[in-house]
C-alpha cells in the first residue's frame, strides 16, 4: 500500500505515528483518509510493522534523545524563515528535515525495509513480532508465549493455559479502564475468553483490542482474522469494529477477515448479524458471507465452511487460487517472506490444502511435484518461487 502513496502522503502517515504533525498537517491527513482509499490501509499496515510500545506512545522514548529534540527545534526555527516557506512546499520541507531527525529516520528505515526491500514482486505478508503479546491498558506488557499458568496483573488475575487466555477481575471499582491489545504473530493462533463469556479465536498476524469489563455495550476491535462466538445478552449488544465497518450481534458465531487491505469479509455460521459500512448495511443469514470493498456497496455470497473456517484446525484450503493468492497466506502461516522470481507463474492456478502443522518444506515439495514450480529458501530466510 505504501507504494501507492506520494512522498508527502507517506510523511503524513509517519508524522501521525510519531505525533509530530502540525494542526495544518492533521487537517491534510484527515482529507487524505477521506479522499484516498489506499491511505488508511497503508497507515494500519505501517503501524502494524512498528514496535507496539512505540506506536502507543508516539515514539516518546525516541523523542527523549537530546539530539532528536535539538534537531527538531532547529528545523522549526528554520521553518520560520519567509524565504524558505515561500519557495518550498511545507510537506517537502518537513519531509527533508525528517530525514535528519533520529526518531523519524528510524521509522523511515523500518518502513522502507518492510515495504520496498524486494520490489513489487515481494509478497511479504503482515510483519509481526515473534511472540504472542498482551499489552494492558496501563502499559504493562505480558509475553504469553513465555508466561504460562496464573499471571498476576494487579487487579486482574490472568490465566494462560494451552493457548487460551481467561481472566478474572475484582469489583468494578478496581477494574482498569481502557482497551487492552493482544497481538498474535505469524505462524500462531490463540483464543481469548472475554468478560461476558464470549470467545474469540485469533488467526496468525491478528490483533484484538478489548476491555477487561463491558458496560452497556460490548465492543471489541479486530485487525486480521478471527472467529467470534458471542454469548447472548439481549440487553447488551455486541459490536465488533473492523477496518471501514462494524458488525452488530446479540448472540451468534461468525468469522471476520480483514487481511486484504481495503477488504472486509464477514461469514455467518449461526444466528444473525448486521454489517455496517460507509456505503450501507447488510443483514446476514447463516451460510452467507458479506464482503465490503472500500467505497463500494456490500455484497453477499454463500461461502464454503471448509475454505473459510478450516484455519482453526491449521488448514488452508484453496480452490482454483493463483500462486499470488497462495503466497499471501504462506508468510502469515510460516513467518517467511515470499518472492516470486518468475512473474509468468503468478497467474497459474491451484487447488489443494496447506497444513500449518507440517514443516514448510512439505508444502514446497508438494508444490514442485504437482506444478513443477521450484521453491527454495535462501540464506536470509526468504522463500523463492520460480
Amino acid at each position: 500500500m505504501m507504494d501507492k502513496l506520494t512522498e508527502e502522503e507517506r510523511f503524513l502517515l509517519m508524522g501521525k505515528l510519531t505525533g509530530t504533525l502540525t494542526p495544518e498537517e492533521e487537517k491534510a491527513l484527515e482529507h487524505l483518509f477521506l479522499s484516498n482509499p489506499h491511505a488508511r490501509p497503508a497507515y494500519e499496515e505501517l503501524a502494524g510493522s512498528l514496535p507496539a510500545e512505540d506506536v502507543e506512545t508516539g515514539f516518546a522514548r525516541r523523542k527523549e534523545n537530546p539530539s532528536w529534540r535539538n534537531l527538531a527545534a532547529e528545523f522549526r526555527k528554520q521553518q520560520q524563515s519567509p524565504a524558505t516557506i515561500r519557495h518550498i512546499p511545507f510537506y517537502k520541507k518537513r519531509w527533508a528535515a525528517a530525514a535528519a531527525i533520529t526518531g523519524v529516520l528510524a521509522i523511515a528505515a523500518i518502513c522502507w525495509q518492510q515495504f520496498n526491500k524486494h520490489g513489487k514482486t515481494d509478497l511479504a505478508g503482515v510483519p509481526s513480532k515473534p511472540v504472542i503479546e498482551l499489552q494492558l491498558a496501563n502499559g504493562q506488557v505480558i509475553d504469553l508465549s513465555r508466561e504460562e499458568g496464573a499471571i498476576n496483573a494487579g487487579a486482574v488475575q490472568l490465566n494462560n493455559n494451552h493457548k487460551v487466555l481467561t481472566y478474572a477481575v475484582g469489583n468494578n471499582n478496581t477494574i482498569p479502564a481502557g482497551m487492552n491489545s493482544l497481538s498474535v504473530p505469524v505462524g500462531l493462533d490463540y483464543q481469548v475468553k472475554l468478560a461476558d463469556g464470549s470467545e474469540v479465536w485469533l488467526n496468525s498476524a491478528t490483533r484484538l483490542e478489548f476491555p477487561l469489563s463491558f458496560g452497556d455495550r460490548r465492543e471489541i476491535t479486530i485487525h486480521g482474522e478471527a472467529y467470534v462466538k458471542v454469548t447472548k445478552d439481549a440487553a447488551k449488544p455486541f459490536i465488533v469494529h473492523l477496518p471501514y465497518s462494524t458488525v452488530q450481534v446479540l448472540g451468534t458465531e461468525f468469522n471476520v477477515n480483514t487481511y486484504d487491505s481495503g477488504v472486509v469479509k464477514v461469514a455467518l455460521v449461526e444466528g444473525a448479524v448486521n454489517m455496517q459500512a460507509p456505503t450501507g448495511n447488510s443483514r446476514l443469514a447463516p451460510g452467507r458471507q458479506a464482503v465490503y470493498r472500500a467505497g463500494q456497496p456490500i455484497t453477499q455470497t454463500a461461502f464454503e465452511a471448509r475454505q473459510v473456517l478450516s484455519w482453526r484446525k491449521g488448514l488452508f484450503y484453496f480452490n482454483d487460487a493463483s500462486l499470488e493468492e497462495i503466497s499471501r497466506v504462506v508468510p502469515r502461516w510460516y513467518g517467511v517472506r515470499v518472492v516470486i522470481d518468475n512473474p509468468a507463474i503468478l497467474s497459474r492456478r491451484f487447488s489443494g490444502v496447506i497444513n500449518r502443522n507440517h514443516p514448510i518444506n512439505v508444502f514446497m515439495e508438494d508444490l514442485k511435484a504437482i506444478s513443477h514450480i521450484d521453491a527454495w529458501i535462501d540464506q536470509e530466510g526468504i522463500l523463492h518461487f520460480k
